[in-house]
């Protein structure tokens, strides 16, 4: 019998998808971001394909950066999505 190990499982099914977001403590980890729209300490609005997302909290900054991935840190209050059309 093979062993699984649910943490190279569940990190495999996420980078089959297009897009995602995964929250953890006072992080969270964007893959496969079209645009960083604002950036605040207290607002990050980003395009992930044909939606758009709102990042609220305190003391917001970027982590790292790459063409296709963000981490942000600080104290994460809100994520919101809205559909664009």
């Amino acid at each position: 019998m093979k062993n699984l190990h649910f943490g190279e499982y569940f990190k495999n099914f996420l980078y089959d998808l297009n897009d995602f977001i995964t929250i953890y403590e006072n992080n969270l980890h964007v893959f496969n971001y079209s645009k960083l729209n604002k950036l605040s300490d207290k607002e990050i609005v980003l395009t992930i394909n044909n939606k758009k997302v709102l990042i609220s909290g305190d003391n917001l900054k970027i982590k790292q950066m790459t063409k296709q991935e963000l981490l942000i840190n600080g104290k994460i209050l809100k994520v919101e999505f809205t559909y664009e059309e």
